[in-house]
């Protein structure tokens, strides 16, 4: 467990407390029990941390040397260029040169005692149990968050993670367990998705176990955070999908590498860091030479390999079809066009025969005039204009495809009887005389 994580619940805890409107009346109290509960736990010297905040609250007070009585300030003074620890618990920082006196310490006692501090200074200073902490502090975390103070969100998650350790540290069990209607209410104040996002950095600690602990009274303290977790889990896939394609879009490839690289599952992360390093090398070919890609993005060659491995696998159809689609691009980027050829002429095999499954009418026969246009597209589209065969490989055509002129004609009589096909048929003719004019 990281100790770091229990400073930063008690200062984190402190600032909920000092920025509090009203601040509480128990505040000296809440801090006291605070820093007594964290030396519980190992922790370091933190208090100046959060020093103006504690000064605020009337929990620390710097006072320097020569304001101490002897023995303390010949000590004080010993200490004062390095700073360390008095006979005691109070701390001489060597930056200031003062002496870090808090409430309820021995010399906070004698010092209120002797009138160099407000007398009496503990008066009513409680030691409060995790528990009654809890009660003081979460109510105020939560409505600083419904105001917009993030910081409230902190406070949230730290306690609902190592609220069940405080338990431990108070030696609670089923015994003597406090009353758990308490608990419940501490429970519907720290379970919001906020607090779980926070509390989701320590999840060794979230492992929680309290039927075998002899602490059933937490349990279901885990339930809503597991909840969470699950649905969060379930949208984390999509999130990062959505992610790699703005990332790409920003011309951000690294980010969207990175993203691709947190999908949990090996083919979805393959395919979308194959994707990303694909429209990285193809922005690449756009800018000035010797622009390098993003440290850590896959090479082409590595990309070509990633589609391979996919294009070869059982995946659902449109996942494959994609996968064939990005190979195919990937290998026109690598300049290897008559494997780009090659791999076209199999993929159109392909629709071809599952386009002559379709029934016969008007609706195949725009997939037949789709079909053959996105053949003809792709070559001009991949083939750079000074490749020689070019023109020959599109005057060829392709068995099973509509010519250009019979495209072109089968539009315009569909023209006529499908209206709502107007604009969409308009722009296939258009198409066909784009290409029609390039083949002379």
């Amino acid at each position: 467990m990281s100790m770091h994580a229990i400073e930063s619940l008690v200062e984190y805890s402190v600032i909920s407390v000092a920025t509090a409107s009203p601040v509480p009346p128990l505040a000296q109290s809440i801090c006291y029990s605070l820093y007594h509960l964290q030396n519980q736990l190992d922790c370091g010297y933190t208090v100046l941390r959060v020093r103006d905040e504690l000064e605020q609250l009337g929990y620390l007070s710097l006072l320097p040397p020569e304001q101490l009585p002897e023995p303390e300030r010949s000590e004080a003074m010993g200490l004062a260029a390095e700073g360390g620890f008095l006979k005691g618990d109070t701390y001489v920082d060597g930056r200031s040169g003062k002496c870090c006196v808090t409430a309820g310490s021995a010399l906070w006692e004698k010092l209120s005692g002797s009138g160099i501090l407000p007398s009496p200074a503990n008066a009513g200073l409680r030691l409060l149990d995790p528990l009654e902490l809890a009660e003081q502090i979460v109510p105020l975390a939560f409505r600083a968050l419904a105001e917009g103070d993030k910081r409230g969100a902190d406070t949230l998650g730290h306690w609902y993670a190592f609220f069940p350790l405080f338990c431990v540290v108070e030696g609670w069990d089923d015994d003597n367990a406090p009353e758990p209607e308490r608990i419940q209410a501490l429970l519907r104040l720290l379970a919001v998705p906020e607090a779980f996002e926070v509390a989701g950095m320590y999840g060794n600690e979230m492992d929680f176990g309290f039927e075998e602990e002899g602490m059933s009274f937490l349990a279901g303290w885990e339930t809503p955070y597991n909840q969470w977790k699950a649905q969060q889990e379930s949208l984390f896939p999509a999130f990062c999908k959505r992610m790699v394609y703005e990332c790409i879009g920003k011309h951000d490839f690294a980010e969207a590498d990175r993203f691709a690289s947190c999908m949990k599952d090996e083919l979805s992360c393959l395919l979308h860091r194959c994707v990303a390093g694909y429209a990285c090398h193809q922005w690449l070919k756009t800018q000035e030479p010797g622009t390098l890609p993003p440290e850590g993005l896959l090479s082409l060659p590595e990309v070509k390999e990633g589609f391979e491995r996919l294009s070869g696998l059982p995946l659902p159809e449109q996942a494959l079809a994609t996968c064939r689609i990005y190979l195919l691009q990937t290998m026109v980027l690598s300049g290897d066009y008559p494997a780009a050829i090659e791999m076209q002429q199999a993929l159109f095999t392909e629709a071809v025969g599952k386009l002559e499954q379709y029934p016969e009418g008007e609706e195949k026969q725009i997939q037949q005039i789709a079909l053959a246009l996105s053949y003809y597209q792709m070559l001009y589209t991949n083939l750079p204009e000074e490749y020689p065969s070019r023109k020959e490989w599109m005057r060829k055509g392709f068995p099973g495809l509509m010519e250009l002129s019979d495209a072109r004609r089968r539009c315009e009589e569909l023209l006529s009887g499908m209206p709502q096909m107007a604009d969409t048929l308009q722009e296939y003719m258009e198409q066909c005389d784009v290409l029609a004019h390039y083949l002379g």
